[in-house]
């Protein structure tokens, strides 16, 4: 099974949104027999409720055809990337460009549009009923809730666009996971706030309501004020009746799990505790279908992102079927390496020569219900031109480390304690082959004899996703890790090592693909003529890890290739920490003049400090972010 890449993603892409719009404008004209939600707007209102499909399939075409323009036309990137305000937008993490506000403009117009199309015959309806009926307040305040709930449908829409990761639109249009991962976040907290005052008008009118309960109940059903009172139960008894009465506990339903959606997207439990994030945006899913349930004019808008998401989880539900043998091995010091082969139709279509690349491991013996995201240590695009066959697998590896005692004693401890995931795993090891030697002692060693302690095990590997950045257009790389973070600098270098053959190997190809910065560290992606390949002539890794976690890892060629080099930067209570403007500035005055690129990995803090660094220096960089 072919994975969807930027080559074979167009026919979904438009096969998508021709299907969905189809289907839903089809809908508005079989909804009076066949409407299933609590409020069909279509029924009442079956003019506004066709433009409102209208409008917003035309707004999503028009938004798919420029970024499709954006993404072939480098000119028109250099200026949309431009910013309008150096400093960075709060929670987001991005600084402000031109494509940022047109973003903003293009938003509000289609809110715009939506409030015309409804606003005026929504106030008609429910004013000239409140008065016919006697009800002379807060007519125009239930308008404002169905009026609101409309801009719902499109928010929602737009949230369930780019979330998928590995999605068409993303894969198409050479989206970075940084682009689209904002553009979810900001539209999600909108819509989480536009079901918030939502709900609160209808709260709040729902007080008006209950002074003259004895008039409002017969214009007005508070279970459901969008019908008749005979239209509605207790006023209509019929199982139609039950289920328009049905809209509040839906609306209840739906808000409920957003609440717990947005709770774990604090930055305290996102990071922290990642699969209580990642399990209760699961939610979502059922979100969407109670959302639904609650007025059609929702699955209407939701339909294309409702289609890519389950064309995403189809693929990713299928590569995580198979199993897939791996070993395990201890490095030492809590540093353990693992080793499996991946099927080369993984990279069938693949046009991404970026040297990083993550997957999503599922290990049943660590954990049944958590899978963890990797950075992998191997340069993918080279790795694939060297097997034979398209039959031979490429060996993959992944690199982490865990805090632990290895006593026995200790391993007792943790046994009976709440483990982490990467913990369990490295204790297979010692399960396997209780180590004869002491962490200090296998590092002073030479590495075969470190590389004894192993296991064998199987697990089930999603994946790659590529990021869209590639150091290969600069003339000078440095990448600034710690820790754990050194994992995407090993590919960064492995890369630079695979030069010359990978550069051989391309010859016989006519294109090679380029990408050029986006502000805000994303990379776009070009194809460019063959002769204007890369530039990279020197690659220099600057490892900061504390002394008590050190070990000489064996996976940096420095010795066999030139203008590669490894810098590490011991820390802990009698060493100072990294200082990354220093750093940046001897590095580039031992090269002046050509373009600088800057990789950046480990704790967020030291993400964030170097991203300063990198645009006090103004030099392009990537900061290697997960959440």
């Amino acid at each position: 099974m072919k994975r969807i890449t930027p080559g074979a993603c167009l026919l979904p892409l438009t096969g998508t949104l021709a299907a969905s719009f189809a289907l839903s404008i089809g809908l508005t004209f079989q909804s009076d027999r066949h409407c299933y939600a609590g409020v069909c707007g279509e029924w009442l209102f079956p003019l506004q409720a066709r433009l409102h499909v209208l409008v917003w399939y035309i707004w999503l075409s028009l938004s798919v055809t420029f970024l499709a323009l954006r993404a072939f036309h480098l000119s028109l990137q250099r200026v949309l990337q431009k910013q309008l305000r150096q400093a960075q937008i709060p929670v987001v993490g991005k600084s402000f460009t031109i494509s940022g506000a047109m973003a903003v403009v293009w938003i509000l117009s289609l809110y715009g549009a939506l409030i015309g199309i409804w606003w005026l015959r929504l106030q008609d309806y429910f004013v000239t009923r409140g008065r016919e009926g006697g009800m002379m307040n807060g007519n125009r305040r239930v308008a404002a809730v169905a009026l609101t709930g409309h801009l719902c449908d499109v928010t929602m829409g737009m949230v369930l666009l780019p979330v998928t990761r590995n999605s068409a639109l993303a894969s198409f249009f050479k989206l970075s996971a940084a682009t689209t991962f904002a553009f979810h976040m900001i539209q999600a907290y909108l819509l989480f706030a536009l079901v918030l005052i939502h709900g609160l008008l209808y709260a709040s009118w729902a007080v008006v309501w209950s002074r003259n309960s004895d008039l409002s109940r017969l214009v007005f059903p508070l279970l459901n004020p969008t019908y008749l009172y005979h239209e509605v139960w207790p006023g209509n008894t019929s199982s139609l009746g039950i289920w328009r009465a049905s809209l509040i506990f839906t609306g209840l339903v739906a808000t409920l799990i957003m609440v717990a959606m947005f709770i774990t997207t604090f930055p305290v439990i996102r990071r922290k505790h990642f699969n209580v994030f990642y399990f209760t945006h699961l939610l979502g899913i059922a979100a969407v279908i109670v959302i639904c349930l609650h007025a059609s004019t929702m699955f209407y808008c939701t339909a294309p992102g409702l289609t890519m998401w389950l064309l995403d989880w189809g693929m990713r539900l299928y590569e995580l079927s198979g199993k897939v043998d791996s070993t395990l091995v201890a490095l030492g010091k809590g540093w353990f390496c693992l080793t499996l082969p991946l099927p080369r139709r993984r990279l069938d279509g693949y046009a991404n020569h970026s040297p990083l690349a993550h997957f999503h491991i599922h290990h049943t013996k660590s954990s049944i219900r958590e899978i963890h995201p990797f950075t992998t240590i191997t340069h993918l695009a080279s790795q694939k031109l060297k097997a034979a066959t398209s039959e031979q697998p490429i060996m993959v590896q992944f690199l982490f480390r865990t805090s632990r005692d290895v006593s026995a004693k200790a391993r007792e401890s943790e046994k009976q304690s709440n483990k982490q995931w990467t913990s369990k795993l490295a204790s297979l090891v010692d399960e396997e082959a209780t180590d004869v030697m002491s962490p200090l002692e296998r590092a002073a060693n030479s590495e075969s004899q470190r590389l004894e302690a192993s296991y064998q095990t199987s697990l089930r590997l999603e994946g790659p996703y590529f990021t869209s950045a590639d150091p290969a257009h600069y003339d000078t790389v440095i990448c600034l890790v710690a820790g754990t973070g050194v994992t995407g600098a090993i590919a960064i270098a492995s890369a630079f090592s695979h030069l010359p053959e990978v550069a051989s190997k391309s010859q016989s190809g006519m294109y090679s693909v380029s990408k050029s910065l986006e502000k805000d560290s994303a990379m776009k992606i070009s194809i460019v003529p063959i002769q204007h390949r890369n530039i990279w002539k020197r690659c220099v890794v600057v490892w900061s890890v504390r002394e008590s976690e050190y070990i000489d890892l064996p996976f940096f060629q420095v010795d066999s290739t030139p203008n590669l080099h490894l810098i590490t930067h011991l820390t802990g209570p009698t060493h100072s920490r990294l200082n990354m403007p220093e750093t940046i500035r001897s590095l580039r005055s031992a090269r002046p003049g050509p373009s600088t690129w800057v990789y950046l990995s480990g704790p967020n803090a030291f993400i964030e400090a170097g991203e300063r660094a990198c645009r006090e220096a103004g030099v392009d960089y990537f900061g290697a972010k997960w959440a």
